[in-house]
């Protein structure tokens, strides 16, 4: 649900990139290339390793022999002896980064291979090589119907199985809805910012909240958008403008934002070290100790290393990506106006 949340950002924020500063295909996908590449490629590698020890270790746990946690540690063992069964396999699909498109009955753990969590990874980049012309068809209402209708078919082929398995919603069918709120929650922006009342939405928020788990996306969705369309100037909104500015405004939340992605790509591999630390030290540790004693080595190590990583491949990775698309708009015909008007 989290991933289904972010998703849903993306859409957003892309769309904003596109709409507020347009650039051509190439650079564009140059930048979003770079932006995500450099540290999906370390956590793989990373995770490569990391998987053949979580697997050897929830192999050894004191529960590993109860029925409930077969199916569990089994699938663990499979990302595992998938890496490296169909290794070549895994690294052509991770280098381009549409291993999550790829079906588990074509390609074995296809969408977790290498580092589990990086499925999304591959969503993601689906959509940034399509984004620029879904958010050209969605700004013309003729259009954007059809795109709508498109979209809607080829969900229910994904969900009646004729896109092939997939264990999570790695594949851009699959999220493809999430994507377009985001994109059109960003176009429609503009129209309604800071005239939302604070109790106009409470009925939105009424029934959406009977609808169980599967509304629980578009719900934290659509309290994000509420906090950003809201008239802050309403005296009755105080409370609520308050806790919203504290949880996503402040600089603690802003701090954390930057360092998401690092501390996603790498937190798997963490853990899985972590683990296998606490039971080379305490062998017959249960189910409660275990998780205290992993989360305490874990959470503070996975801040530390997603600074490093931040620091020391995400930025450098975003310059890089800078640099080369602007290299790439440097046609030798604009080299040659420029040196025509330096003449001048």
């Amino acid at each position: 649900m989290a991933v289904l949340v972010f998703i849903t950002i993306s859409g957003f924020v892309i769309t904003h990139l596109v709409t507020e500063r347009p650039e051509p295909y190439g650079p564009y996908l140059i930048r979003r290339f770079m932006r995500i590449f450099p540290l999906f490629a370390v956590t793989c590698i990373i995770g490569f390793y990391a998987s053949d020890i979580h697997a050897v270790t929830l192999s050894h746990v004191a529960w590993a022999d109860t029925p409930s946690f077969a199916d569990r540690l089994a699938w663990f063992v499979g990302v595992a002896h998938s890496d490296h069964e169909f290794f070549w396999a895994h690294v052509l699909a991770h280098l381009t980064m549409l291993h999550g498109a790829i079906s588990t009955r074509l390609l074995p753990f296809a969408p977790h291979a290498f580092n589990p969590p990086a499925w999304s990874i591959s969503l993601e980049w689906q959509f940034y090589l399509l984004a620029p012309f879904a958010i050209s068809l969605i700004r013309r209402r003729r259009a954007f119907i059809w795109l709508a209708a498109a979209v809607a078919v080829v969900e229910c082929l994904y969900q009646l199985g004729f896109l092939g398995v997939f264990e999570t919603p790695s594949s851009l069918p699959a999220a493809a809805g999430y994507f377009v709120l985001g994109i059109v929650s960003r176009l429609l922006y503009p129209e309604f910012v800071g005239s939302i009342r604070y109790f106009t939405a409470m009925p939105l928020f009424i029934v959406l909240l009977p609808l169980g788990w599967d509304a629980v996306p578009i719900l934290v969705w659509a309290v994000i958008m509420f906090g950003l369309l809201i008239d802050r100037s309403d005296a009755n909104a105080a409370p609520f403008t308050k806790c919203y500015e504290g949880m996503l405004e402040s600089r603690f939340a802003t701090y954390c934002g930057s360092r998401s992605y690092s501390v996603y790509l790498s937190h798997y591999s963490i853990l899985a070290v972590s683990h296998a630390l606490w039971l080379a030290v305490f062998p017959t540790a249960q189910k409660v100790s275990t998780l205290i004693g992993v989360s305490a080595m874990a959470i503070p190590l996975t801040f530390v290393i997603a600074e490093l990583f931040y620091r020391g491949i995400e930025r450098p990775g975003i310059a890089l990506g800078s640099m080369l698309a602007r290299a790439s708009k440097a046609t030798p015909s604009a080299d040659y106006g420029r040196q025509a008007a330096g003449t001048k």
